[in-house]
């Protein structure tokens, strides 16, 4: 991935957290908010620089300790990723869309090394959930604290439980996902 994309990633997760993506706010929270930091080691070991990557995947795995976030340098990612908290694990064949908040003990597993989730654009994981399989989970969706999900889930759809059932529609995904970044990330990606 080249610099200039790494870096409309970087501050479209700095906006997630903080609604301002200038730099100040960027060194303030690199070295105030070590789940920030992660994101931006994270977004520096996709550089085409071997030793660049090399680098930063070093600096992400002894974070990723020390905050207990396992994600894979390899997954996928949309612009606008939001970890607050830690004791996240993401398994390695996830997809992971634009603007998805994952809350603390989130889980993201496969069955017998299989795929793992893709989820769709506008996310919210809440606390203690569990994405079991090769399942879809839609675009602007809510999953409730503790839930488990097995199956797909449409765009749309507030889902709690264990098994997960949808409960309701989602109207306004704002509602649910703060500071969410519009399509100008996505086009200050595709120069």
């Amino acid at each position: 991935m080249k610099l200039a994309e790494i870096k409309v990633l970087v501050l479209s997760d700095l906006y997630r957290y903080t609604k301002k993506n200038n730099t100040k706010t960027l060194i303030k929270n690199f070295f105030a908010n070590s789940y920030f930091r992660f994101q931006v080691y994270l977004r520096f070991s996709k550089s085409n620089n071997f030793l660049l990557s090399f680098i930063f995947r070093l600096l992400k795995a002894g974070l990723g300790k020390k905050v207990n976030v396992q994600l894979n340098y390899n997954v996928p990612i949309g612009y606008g990723l939001y970890i607050p908290h830690g004791n996240v694990v993401v398994n390695s064949k996830s997809i992971i869309g634009n603007n998805c908040s994952l809350l603390q003990f989130v889980s993201i597993g496969s069955i017998h090394n299989g795929t793992s989730a893709t989820i769709g654009d506008n996310v919210y994981i809440g606390p203690n959930v569990n994405l079991v399989g090769d399942i879809n989970i839609g675009s602007n969706s809510v999953l409730g604290a503790g839930s488990v999900i097995v199956k797909n889930i449409d765009c749309n759809k507030v889902v709690v439980g264990s098994p997960g059932k949808v409960i309701k529609d989602v109207i306004d995904i704002n509602t649910y996902n703060d500071n969410l970044c519009d399509d100008s990330w996505a086009r200050k990606l595709k120069k």
